[in-house]
């Protein structure tokens, strides 16, 4: 009986020491890798800087661009600006991103980003019906900046080329979330998710 006594005194001690080994402080996690722009940087030279030897371009640019979207440049057709800090995404994550997803994601990526930055060339000569044009284009491949500017050409368009259409905004808006981009404003203006 002596050893039973033993036994259990033992289990209990164990299991009272469970939850103060829990209960200490967990690791916690490295900080987010950096990376701050220099004059001549763009996407796809900061990529194949940062890249994984052991993962595609194509994984690398998906999750780069995924961790960054809000940190990019929204106004000019240079997303990238001297003295930025991105985001370097941790090698687990790039190393879980399907290389098919990633594949046609920069497919779809870059054909949109052409025609994005077009718009913003049509627009800064005054030209927003082409700019407008080439927004929707963009939109509709799912460029998250096109639809961001939609969102608010539709919601205030001072150019007078759109009308004004809060449905058509928040609609513009709400692809423009799903895609990762964070929309700020009044409440009024953007759609609530």
């Amino acid at each position: 009986m002596k050893s039973g006594r033993v036994w259990i005194i033992a289990l209990t001690t164990a299991f009272a020491l469970v939850p103060l080994a829990s209960a200490q402080e967990a690791p916690k996690p490295a900080p987010l890798a950096r990376y701050t722009a220099v004059a001549g940087d763009n996407v796809p030279t900061i990529v194949r800087k940062v890249k994984y030897p052991d993962v595609t371009e194509s994984q690398m640019y998906y999750a780069f661009v995924r961790a960054n979207l809000n940190n990019f440049s929204f106004d000019t057709v240079d997303r990238v600006l001297p003295g930025m800090r991105l985001v370097i995404p941790a090698h687990a994550t790039v190393a879980k991103v399907d290389v098919k997803t990633a594949d046609d994601y920069m497919a779809n990526l870059r054909k949109a980003e052409t025609i994005y930055a077009q718009g913003v060339a049509l627009e800064d000569k005054d030209d927003m019906k082409g700019a407008i044009e080439k927004y929707i284009a963009a939109a509709k491949i799912g460029h998250a900046y096109a639809q961001q500017k939609l969102g608010q050409l539709y919601d205030r368009d001072n150019t007078r080329t759109l009308p004004r259409d809060f449905q058509e905004s928040m609609r513009y808006y709400y692809e423009a979330r799903k895609r990762g981009r964070e929309i700020k404003g009044p409440a009024r203006r953007t759609p609530l998710l």
